[in-house]
C-alpha cells in the first residue's frame, strides 16, 4: 500500500534534511520532536487512580472525600505538576463531633513515582478556594478560632504560595 502523497513527499524532505545535519544537530532535532509529539507527559501521567493511592497510603485510618483537581501545569521551576484538594473525614470519637479539615497538595511524577512537592504548612481547617494564577497558588480558607468547634472553623484567612528553590513558600 502506498503511503499519501503528501507524507511521501514529506519523508523524502525530512530524509534529506536529515543527510545535510550533523549528528549534534539531529539529536537536538529528535529531542524537539519528542518535545513536541509528548508535552507535559509527566502531569498527564498522574491518574486519578495513582492520585488516590497516594493519598490513601498517606491516611490509612481516615476516609479522603471530595478530591479534586485544581490545576496541571508548571509553577516556574517546578514543571509537570498537579495540585489537588482533598477533604478528610475523621472517625467519630465519643461524644465530640469530628473535625472536618482540607487539605492541598502539589504533585509531580519523579522516575515513574508520584513525589510530594514540599510547601510550608496551612493551619488546619476548611479550604473554600484553590486557583492557580501567575503562577502562584492562591488559597481562600477558614482556619479554627478560639471558641470553635472541631467541626466548623470560622476566622477566614487568604494564603497565597510560591514556588521558591523547589519548595512553595507563603508570606502569610
Amino acid at each position: 500500500m502506498k503511503a499519501p502523497k503528501s507524507r511521501s513527499t514529506s519523508l523524502a524532505t525530512f530524509a534529506e534534511v536529515n543527510t545535510m545535519l550533523t549528528k549534534t544537530a539531529r539529536t537536538a532535532i529528535v529531542a524537539l520532536g519528542l518535545a513536541i509529539i509528548a508535552p507535559g507527559s509527566h502531569a498527564q501521567a498522574l491518574s486519578d487512580e495513582i492520585i488516590l493511592d497516594y493519598l490513601k497510603s498517606m491516611y490509612t485510618s481516615i476516609e479522603v472525600i471530595d478530591y479534586k483537581r485544581i490545576y496541571e501545569g508548571g509553577l516556574n521551576a517546578l514543571k509537570d505538576v498537579v495540585v489537588i484538594s482533598y477533604s478528610l473525614d475523621y472517625p467519630r470519637g465519643g461524644s465530640s463531633e469530628p473535625p472536618k479539615t482540607s487539605e492541598i497538595e502539589v504533585l509531580t511524577m519523579e522516575d515513574g513515582r508520584i513525589k510530594n512537592i514540599p510547601m510550608l504548612p496551612m493551619p488546619p481547617g476548611q479550604i473554600d478556594s484553590v486557583s492557580v494564577r501567575d503562577s502562584m497558588i492562591h488559597i481562600d480558607a477558614k482556619t479554627f478560632g478560639e471558641n470553635d468547634k472541631p467541626c466548623c472553623p470560622s476566622e477566614p484567612r487568604s494564603f497565597i504560595f510560591k514556588e521558591f528553590d523547589g519548595i512553595l513558600t507563603t508570606d502569610n
